[in-house]
């Protein structure tokens, strides 16, 4: 018995692997679509009209544009003086760079503060830890005037820090003089 002679045979060899069934009814697909394809394609050659072209020249009309300061035929060398703009004078202490030594006064500035800095939740679950260094200044009231990261641990830490920074009342520190 030949293989070709039983149909239920060569179905079962068919069904029972799928890649071959796969690759049967693929190459049946493409070759369906390569004929529809060929007669689709002699059938729109037969019906096209060719249509000749013509390139025209076009010349745009030439944009006339008023400048916005007198222009001059005679040409004079006019030299321009600039102003140097004058240094803007310092937000608070003077501009020697100098600051008092802490062992000088009498007392230091102290922050004023009811609360610890909250921990960022993300981190503690984490099991991050890390400190933050801030650098600020402060007033003779005693006002916070700028806060800026020296050391940074990641911006849930930078952000939890300048919060409770900017929270903080500071005592100033007294020079000896009061």
């Amino acid at each position: 018995m030949t293989l070709i002679h039983h149909p239920r045979r060569i179905l079962a060899y068919i069904v029972l692997r799928p890649a071959l069934l796969w690759s049967l009814i693929s190459m049946i697909f493409f070759l369906a679509l390569l004929f529809a394809v060929r007669w689709s394609s002699a059938d729109a050659a037969s019906s096209m009209e060719y249509v000749s072209l013509e390139l025209v020249p076009v010349q745009l009309p030439r944009s006339v544009t008023v400048p916005d300061i007198a222009v001059s035929d005679n040409a004079e060398r006019v030299t321009i003086e600039e102003k140097k703009p004058e240094d803007e004078p310092p937000r608070f202490g003077d501009d020697s760079g100098q600051f008092g030594d802490l062992s000088e006064t009498s007392r230091a500035p102290m922050p004023i503060y009811s609360r610890l800095p909250e921990y960022p939740v993300s981190m503690r679950k984490a099991g991050i830890e890390g400190v933050v260094i801030i650098e600020i200044g402060v007033d003779e009231s005693g006002t916070l005037v700028y806060g800026r990261g020296i050391r940074s641990l990641g911006r849930e830490f930078d952000l939890a820090a300048m919060t409770w920074v900017r929270s903080i009342r500071f005592r100033p520190g007294l020079d000896r003089e009061g």
